[in-house]
């Protein structure tokens, strides 16, 4: 195999050496015939042909060069071919004054020369020359302003796409469907779908490309408004014009992204009954894509059975499989891909699979595959070995990570990422800080997803110190101008307690989008303050910004824990008028807070009409039950998702545990306890322990509770301690209690009630010293107990989302 490649080079290194020497030669005859004349109208032919067949910089250079003494600087067709030429080399950014000297007042010419440097890729220069015109006040038509727009779309440039959607404006171009098309794909671009749609709704003569372009703009953005794409899919067959395979393409983009199966169902009946896209390998792996989304997987086996089984198609299930949690799926369709089908996998069929063995945090079976890619002599490239560093990290694998990380011959940006965000989740700050300066010292720049990596781990490891070192280095940097940086700088500061600081960065922001205020409205909700949580919202509003489903189940949080009844359901009739009442999601945080204000019957009602029921609808149910005291019919939920198939997590675990608890249930709530670890792989946490040993304490059984403690593998014991000693308090078992009381204070605890607790069990048992003491060590300690309070819902209160 070495050998074949040497060859094939050695043949492309000799090809490459004839083509040179022609066009030398050609080169040199040219420049003979040129110096016995002046130039000729043949002379620009020659040149033409000789620009087609430069394959070098320096005969580029040459060849530009003889056209300018010739004084054929300004002839079009020469320009057109040098701008044609810089583009294949990658030089025209630093050749731009050299083609401009061609471009005169004629705006055919100017556009011809914006399409092809849009065409060779370089967006930039595209703005450069649309600039250009404006200058020398040339003018600018349909054509102008549509490239212009496809650039910035390109560079996800807002500001610049504003300035030329007014410009169409001003010259009545805004409706043409050129134009219109292009500022669908601009706002969609830049996820503004309101923008897209009236951009849209503007266009006088919508053909089957600006049709495509919305639904296209709605199958970018994965949300609820999605569902608009397939209103406009109706109204395009009701203006009699046919879809074509881009626009099917999409639509069963959106369905997957909304699991929406029978829309999905009926794009794929479309295109049998109008035969389009037969054996068209881009539409049957959109259709397995689409099934795999909407766990639908016999029928995405089936169309993969029937189809070409191209490697794409094989990668479309496989990428589905892992995004829907079933990774082990996934690992097991790579083997018959490979054994029972023969189809080469290539780089990305092992990155998705490497990726599900992350997700399963199966060390075994990725270090499986990076020996079947060693033996098989499968290159390493950088996407496939970044992907082994990540599972590595996830698997605990820290090492091995660091020696496939040092053997990359070339490292980029996002290996560097991927190392430092897998040191920081591993609790390994300082080598994570010593790689960022590595990366620095390397010349590689730290782009914004490290300091977004860097800030995300920081956060969630609630690290305050560093959360500011990185904050001061994204100052230094000028990256706080990156509203989706300064939005992570928010959640840091929230996550750190620090709501003040977090306010103080939210107020700094020129441009807030709709992330920036949910990212402050969470913070303030997760530090306490739910009022202004709601203000914040209403302010949202005021400046224009419209709640997505993320804002909606924060706010509706916000209002439950309030109280505030009418709050609930003033978002849940916004969530009707929005559209989306689709949404699982924001339906089950309605199911909650509708419980939580007392609204049992609305709860349910919501949890009734959900189409497709998640295992967090579920959750949400069965903790409605549990506000309310209907611990039987917590349990009942609980058997009909056993019943179902429904595999329960922690969370479940915890309201049915608790249930029991209430309702006295001893031995109902032993074995679902034992069940969780043995039938479904669930290990128990603190609160699940918490919820035993309150079950266990209020049928009188201490000691067997305590035993429990013990053998628990619990870090920190300390709360369920508590739990315990206060049951000791209350059956008068003074005895544990001081072997517990002991026990806490040799963990020298920071919660005031604790000290309560141990005080009274002293007391208890006539100690009253002891118990005067542990009061004192409180008070010099600086704990003291927080004061109750109550809420009432004022007549007057705002409304929440209008």
């Amino acid at each position: 195999m070495l050998a074949i490649r040497d060859l094939s080079r050695t043949v492309a290194a000799k090809t490459d050496k004839i083509a040179a020497l022609k066009l030398c030669r050609g080169l040199s005859g040219f420049l003979a015939d040129a110096n016995s004349g002046c130039s000729k109208p043949s002379d620009v032919d020659k040149l033409a042909v000789l620009f087609q067949n430069c394959a070098d910089v320096r005969s580029l250079k040459k060849l530009h060069a003889r056209v300018l003494t010739l004084g054929l600087g300004r002839d079009v067709t020469l320009g057109s071919e040098i701008l044609i030429c810089y583009s294949s080399l990658g030089v025209l950014p630093n050749t731009r004054l050299c083609f401009q000297g061609f471009l005169n007042n004629d705006l055919a010419q100017w556009n011809s020369a914006m399409v092809d440097i849009f065409r060779a890729g370089y967006p930039e220069e595209v703005i450069l020359l649309y600039r250009g015109l404006k200058l020398h006040q040339i003018g600018l038509d349909e054509k102008t302003i549509t490239f212009g727009l496809k650039s910035c779309t390109e560079l996800r440039n807002l500001l610049l796409g504003k300035g030329m959607h007014a410009d169409s404006l001003k010259l009545g171009l805004s409706r043409d469907k050129f134009v219109g098309s292009s500022l669908v794909g601009l706002y969609s671009k830049v996820a503004r779908m309101d923008d897209s749609q009236k951009a849209f709704e503007e266009i006088l003569d919508k053909d089957v490309v600006s049709y495509t372009s919305m639904i296209t703009g709605y199958s970018e953005n994965m949300d609820s408004t999605s569902w608009k794409a397939f209103e406009i899919v109706s109204d395009m067959l009701r203006s009699n014009l046919e879809v074509n395979r881009v626009t099917l393409v999409s639509l069963l983009q959106v369905a997957g992204n909304l699991g929406a199966i029978r829309e999905g169902k009926s794009v794929h009946c479309y295109s049998i009954r109008r035969a389009i896209g037969l054996s068209d390998e881009v539409l049957e792996t959109s259709l397995v894509h689409m099934y795999t989304r909407c766990r639908a997987y016999q029928l995405a086996s089936a169309v993969l059975k029937n189809s070409m089984q191209s490697v794409a198609s094989w990668n479309a299930i496989l990428v589905g499989l892992a995004q829907t949690g079933q990774s082990g799926n996934a690992i097991h369709h790579l083997s018959v891909m490979i054994h029972e089908h023969k189809v080469i996998p290539d780089s990305v069929t092992y990155a998705s699979v490497i990726s599900a063995c992350a997700e399963l945090r199966n060390s075994a079976c990725a270090a499986s595959v990076h020996a079947y890619l060693i033996r098989r002599s499968i290159p390493l490239d950088v996407v496939l070995v970044t992907a082994l560093i990540e599972v590595y990290f996830k698997c605990t694998r820290i090492m091995r990570s660091r020696r496939l990380f040092d053997q990359l011959m070339v490292k980029d940006v996002v290996s560097y990422n991927t190392m430092i965000y897998g040191y920081l989740q591993s609790g390994i700050d300082n080598e994570a800080i010593a790689l960022l300066k590595e990366m620095m010292a390397e010349c590689i720049a730290p782009n914004s997803v490290t300091v977004l990596s860097l800030l995300a781990a920081i956060a969630d490891h609630r690290d305050l110190v560093r959360g500011r070192c990185i904050h001061g280095f994204a100052i230094r940097h000028g990256y706080c101008s990156d509203v989706d940086i300064a939005n992570q700088i928010i959640r840091m500061y929230s996550s750190c307690g620090k709501i003040a600081a977090a306010r103080i960065v939210f107020a700094s922001l020129e441009k807030k989008n709709l992330v920036s205020w949910t990212a402050m409205m969470m913070g303030c909700l997760s530090c306490g303050h739910g009022g202004e949580t709601v203000r914040l919202c209403q302010l949202m509003q005021q400046h224009g910004e419209k709640p997505d489903s993320v804002t909606v189940m924060t706010a509706a949080q916000a209002v439950s824990e309030l109280g505030h009844l009418k709050g609930v359901k003033q978002i849940h009739c916004f969530v009707y008028r929005a559209m989306l009442e689709k949404d699982t999601k924001t339906t089950n945080s309605l199911i909650t807070a509708y419980a939580k204000c007392g609204r049992l019957d609305l709860s349910i009602g919501l949890f009734l009409s959900l189409e497709h029921r998640d295992l967090d609808s579920w959750n949400s149910m069965i903790s409605a039950y549990g506000m309310h005291g209907l611990y039987i019919k917590v349990l009942e939920m609980f058997k009909l998702m056993e019943e179902g198939n429904i595999n329960p997590d922690g969370l479940t675990f915890s309201s049915v545990l608790s249930a029991c608890s209430h309702a006295g249930l001893v031995k109902e709530g032993l074995r679902i306890f034992q069940s969780m670890a043995s039938i479904y792989s669930v290990l128990p946490q603190e609160e699940h322990y918490g919820c035993i040993v309150d079950l266990l304490s209020r049928a009188g059984h201490l000691e067997e509770g305590y035993k429990l403690i013990k053998l628990s593998t619990l870090n920190d014991r300390s709360s369920v301690l508590c739990a315990l000693l206060s049951a000791c308090r209350t059956h008068g078992n003074t005895m544990l209690g001081q072997i517990i009381s002991n026990e806490l204070l040799e963990l020298r605890q920071q919660n005031p009630g604790a000290y309560a607790l141990i005080s009274e069990v002293f007391a208890q048992k006539g100690q009253w010293n002891k118990s005067a003491n542990i009061r004192n060590r409180a008070k010099e300690s600086g704990l003291r107990k927080l004061p109750g309070s109550s809420l009432i819902e004022s007549a007057e209160q705002a409304n929440t989302l209008r």
